[in-house]
């Protein structure tokens, strides 16, 4: 999935306090919360889902095979007529059939056409692809304005959490395909992106820039980028042997759309990461001390001297040891101190910093003798972390600078709670 470091973290918080909360009387307040916990906890333990749509022969089943990493889905004017598809990981491949409201039907192996002659209401590949652990790919079906087809296209895009609308280069953004986008919901839009398919069959840079230019302008609220990609020349370039053609990659665009890609659907992933962690922080955790809150045990006595004697019992906690808290922020505070002294920095030079130092706690965090017990899913964090901090040094802008002070920020959360022991028992005070 795409996660950010502390999502596991996070999800778990989520499941203990609907472990918590499983067996309290029933509430407005609590059964809101608990749907909300169930919602956020769904989301970040779910790929981001990515829905490909547009007019008919607009180029998406090749966007998406090449996407996948696999020739799945047919293309062309003579392509299967098919319902939704989408195209997920899987350890064996496989192929489920499924209607809304009946049990699915599972096929060993990708089987579209037999899949299709069971007139189902979608159809699920399942791939050991190593891209579809970060996303799932929705192929819906081709739609047009002037007939009914664009509602079963609206209706499937409330399954997805980004959008990529494919538009052909050679007849760009036709009014037919304003009419339907214009009816998205506002948050969708604002988590997808225009692909120009068939660039490649663009006469020139000069016409294919004076297009682009065009569709910036007409579009800056409808879409987070447009991205121009000749899809049969990026194909052709991630097939070369012995390795990938990286300058067509580059050149066709493939490059460049994978990048909007990952940063859109980390953006969209980051955004339910927050939402969750504010929850948690303003409703969820509060709730749970309101009914688990500690009691105290008060009681008045009369004295030798017969004076009234107050006395309570309680229990307070030891100070907290977390010596590779320290380590870990003494290191980030030395990138920080190199940061202030060279204001000329290169931004993939701090980027590949911060992956050495990250790298080097993740090695230190496999031995586990530093960490709770219980914390065991924190060096697969820093694993993701380092990942991640490698990807946004092909990133430009200042974008990935922020994600990358996210990171570090969250992985001291982490190291915060996972590498806390108490120096001694808890001790009993009275007065």
């Amino acid at each position: 999935m795409i996660e950010f470091p502390g999502t596991e973290q996070v999800v778990k918080k989520l499941e203990s306090f609907l472990t918590a909360t499983e067996n309290t009387p029933s509430s407005i307040e609590l059964d809101e919360l608990r749907e909300r916990a169930i919602t956020h906890a769904q989301r970040l333990s779910n790929t981001v889902a990515i829905g490909f749509a547009g007019e008919f022969g607009a180029g998406k089943s090749s966007l998406a095979n090449m996407l996948a990493g696999a020739d799945i889905l047919p293309t062309g004017p003579q392509q299967q007529k098919l319902p939704l598809v989408i195209v997920a990981f899987a350890e064996e491949p496989e192929t489920s059939v499924g209607w809304w409201g009946k049990e699915p039907k599972v096929y060993s192996g990708v089987t579209l056409e037999k899949a299709a002659a069971d007139n189902p209401d979608f159809i699920s590949i399942g791939l050991n692809t190593p891209a579809l652990r970060d996303i799932s790919l929705f192929d819906l079906p081709g739609s047009d304005a002037l007939d009914e087809s664009y509602k079963q296209t609206l209706a499937l895009l409330d399954y997805v959490d980004c959008a990529i609308w494919c538009t052909n280069g050679t007849s760009a953004w036709r009014e037919t395909e304003r009419h339907l986008w214009r009816q998205v919901p506002k948050k969708l839009r604002e988590s997808s992106l225009l692909a120009v398919t068939h660039a490649d069959l663009l006469p020139d840079d000069e016409a294919r820039d004076r297009v682009l230019r065009r569709l910036e302008k007409e579009n800056s609220d409808m879409f987070q980028a447009v991205v121009p990609i000749g899809t049969p020349l990026a194909v052709k370039a991630m097939s070369q042997e012995p390795e990938p053609d990286f300058r067509l990659w580059e050149s066709c665009g493939g490059s460049k759309l994978a990048e909007v890609i990952l940063r859109v659907a980390s953006e969209y992933r980051q955004s339910d990461l927050l939402s969750a962690r504010n929850d948690l922080k303003d409703h969820f955790d509060p709730f749970l001390a309101s009914i688990e809150a500690p009691v105290t045990v008060e009681h008045d006595t009369s004295g030798a001297d017969g004076q009234d004697v107050h006395t309570s019992l309680s229990v307070s906690l030891p100070p907290l040891n977390n010596p590779i808290l320290e380590d870990w922020l003494v290191a980030i505070a030395g990138i920080c101190n190199e940061l202030r002294e060279n204001a000329d920095i290169e931004p993939s030079t701090f980027l590949q910093s911060c992956q050495e130092i990250v790298e080097d706690f993740a090695e230190r965090l496999d031995s586990g003798t530093e960490i709770d017990a219980s914390a065991d899913w924190v060096p697969g964090e820093f694993e993701k972390a380092t990942d991640l901090l490698m990807l946004l040094q092909f990133e430009s802008g200042d974008a990935p600078l922020r994600d990358a002070v996210g990171i570090l920020a969250q992985l001291s959360d982490n190291l915060a709670w996972a590498g806390s022991t108490v120096a001694s028992a808890p001790t009993k005070t009275g007065t």
